[in-house]
């Protein structure tokens, strides 16, 4: 238990130079939180245990490279976005070859190599989002949440063609705000876009 408020720049500092306590100190302050968006998210309490304890590790194991411009809480949930992602990408095996599988699962990891480039280009998608129909915007939610096109269908009333019609014109206008503002990443963050969106 912490014995007193250490701030996010002192953390950061401690942990870079190796201090366990540091770690310790934020493994308290977000282990549940943490947990609970991932349970609510992989549907799975040992899943979700799996994902936030490999997202604190890598934290650690990483601290020295550790370029972190917002708050320890806002990285820390980005970076779980991605490992959700991630999980999400491993569950489908059976669907494509292993070697297929892994590909695409470290295309992914690498393409946006530090969580703060993630958080940046949600802000941009979101930013995007605002702009569009309430329709568009509710299935681009709900298929970054994993739900199958046939229940997005169900729950909004539309024909499956039709959610897939709009999945591709959500793509579409996002694709365009991303290679206008990033023409030297588009690519791989793209291919974030296509993976947030099942595609």
């Amino acid at each position: 238990m912490e014995t007193f408020i250490l701030t996010d720049q002192d953390l950061l500092s401690l942990v870079k130079n190796g201090e366990p306590y540091a770690f310790e100190v934020i493994f308290e302050r977000y282990w549940d939180k943490l947990f609970k968006t991932a349970a609510a998210r992989v549907n799975n309490v040992d899943d979700a245990k799996d994902i936030v304890q490999e997202l604190l590790i890598s934290f650690w194991n990483r601290r020295e490279k550790l370029k972190i411009q917002t708050t320890i809480e806002n990285y820390l949930f980005g970076a779980l976005k991605l490992k959700i992602i991630s999980h999400f990408r491993s569950e489908r095996v059976s669907e494509i070859s292993l070697e297929d599988a892994a590909e695409r699962l470290s295309i992914l990891e690498d393409s946006v190599t530090d969580v703060e480039d993630y958080l940046e280009l949600e802000n941009v998608l979101e930013e995007a989002l605002i702009l569009m129909p309430e329709t568009l915007r509710r299935i681009y939610i709900l298929r970054c949440d994993n739900v199958p096109v046939k229940e997005i269908a169900l729950k909004l009333g539309l024909a499956d063609q039709t959610v897939k019609n709009y999945i591709a014109e959500v793509i579409r206008r996002l694709r365009t705000v991303i290679t206008e503002k990033y023409p030297e990443k588009h690519l791989t963050y793209l291919l974030v876009l296509m993976h947030l969106l099942n595609k």
